[in-house]
Order: structure tokens, then C-alpha cells, then sequence
């Protein structure tokens, strides 16, 4: 059995790989950085990012990346009594919010520590052995919003810088028996980041260098395929 094959496709197919290097393209990328460090909830801070510059090339998508951290202290007193497992969330709900104040992203940073604690000691004291204290505790949280849509980089395109908004509210809550005495210390702070990806504006194309055959290794892969397919029992339409 033979198998057909138009010349002009095998034609086609060779100077496509020799091409092949030669249109290959490379996206270039931009990361900025700005970050709110840890102060006590509830608060909303105002941060500046540079816009991407136009005139380096044509702006493919536009990610944000936001790490909101939460830390503090929490205090427990079972005032029950009976021994009962009590639960404390440090939490904080951080807010990414658009120069137009529209909500970009939120991270939920929870840090859970959950105590065995005896009947009621008598003394409100978060100490003994109904009470507990516990300081340092900590917990981050990740996200991330892509834009890959030329309507939604106007904000971020032009001279100078835009801004954006952090707001961090604290969520800290205990849960366990109903005579239960609970105190917190919530510190909330956030790692903000974008980064442009581009496709670089033509340049000129570099002078190269002519192998000493004359020809570049790319061109004799071509050749090469086009011999292999003349000794296959390829008949040529």
C-alpha cells in the first residue's frame, strides 16, 4: 500500500520547521509590590501600584496576588461547671478593593486552637486550670484574580500609579459551653502584588551569524525530512 502526499504539503511541513525558531515568541512580565503591615482590626489603608507603561509592548492579562495575615492572642475561661472543650478563632476578613472600590479580592486568614479546660476555678484570671491565655497565634491566606479580558487592564494602563484600598475587619469568635468568658487580640496585615504579562513590541530582527555550511541547522532538519519522505514509497500527487 502507498501512501499520497502532496509535494506542497511536504514542502509546507519542511520550511515550517525551519521557520518554526524564527517566529517564536516570548512574553515579558512586570511585578510590583506593596504591603500593609500588621495593626490591630478594624482598619482600611489605601496602597500604590505603578500602572503598566503601554509604550513596552501590548499587555496580555494582569494578575493580583494578595496574602492576608492574621495574629494575635487569645484568652479562655470556662466559668461552667463542668470541664468542657472550648474553641477560639483569631480571624480577620481582608479586603482587596479596586481604585473604583469595587471588591477584587478577599482573603479569610483563621487561626483555630481548641483547649480542654476544667470546671469554673473561681477566679476570672484566664489562668489555672479553667483558663488559658495563649499569645503568637497566626495564620495566612492566599488569592489570587486574573485578568485576561483588554476591558478590564484600563484602570491599570497608562503614566504614574493606581490605587488600591486594604480593609481588614476582625472576625475572632469563641464557641464552646454556654458559661464561657473570651477575649481577643486581633492584628491583621496584607502582602499585595501585581504583575503584567506582555508581548514585547517588534524590534528589529538581530544580524546572524552564517554557519561556516552556509546554511543553518534548521533548514538542513528540513531538507532531511523531505529525503526521508522521497525514500518512504511516498508517491507525490
Amino acid at each position: 500500500m502507498h501512501l499520497s502526499i502532496s509535494k506542497t504539503k511536504v514542502m509546507v511541513a519542511a520550511f515550517a520547521a525551519i521557520l518554526a525558531p524564527i517566529n517564536a515568541a516570548q512574553a515579558s512580565t512586570l511585578q510590583y509590590e506593596s504591603s500593609i503591615d500588621l495593626e490591630k482590626t478594624n482598619f482600611s489603608k489605601q496602597i500604590n501600584l505603578p500602572k503598566f507603561d503601554s509604550r513596552l509592548g501590548e499587555l496580555e492579562s494582569v494578575l493580583f496576588e494578595m496574602s492576608g495575615n492574621v495574629e494575635g492572642s487569645v484568652e479562655l475561661e470556662n466559668r461552667d461547671a463542668q470541664a468542657a472543650l472550648v474553641t477560639g478563632n483569631l480571624a480577620a476578613e481582608i479586603s482587596l478593593k479596586k481604585p473604583d472600590s469595587s471588591l477584587l479580592l478577599v482573603a479569610l486568614p483563621t487561626a483555630s486552637i481548641e483547649q480542654n479546660l476544667e470546671a469554673y476555678d473561681e477566679v476570672l484570671d484566664f489562668d489555672g486550670t479553667s483558663g488559658v491565655k495563649l499569645t503568637g497565634i497566626s495564620d495566612s491566606e492566599k488569592e489570587s484574580a486574573l485578568f485576561t479580558v483588554p476591558d478590564d487592564f484600563t484602570p491599570f494602563v497608562g503614566d504614574g500609579s493606581f490605587n488600591l484600598f486594604v480593609e481588614a475587619i476582625g472576625n475572632s469568635k469563641a464557641t464552646g459551653p454556654g458559661n464561657l468568658v473570651a477575649g481577643f487580640e486581633t492584628f491583621a496585615g496584607a502582602s499585595v502584588s501585581v504583575t503584567y504579562t506582555y508581548a514585547k513590541k517588534d524590534e528589529p530582527p538581530r544580524r546572524r551569524k552564517v554557519p561556516e555550511s552556509g546554511l543553518p541547522a534548521t533548514i538542513f532538519v528540513g531538507l532531511a525530512a523531505t529525503v526521508v519522505l522521497t525514500k518512504s514509497k511516498i508517491r507525490f500527487l
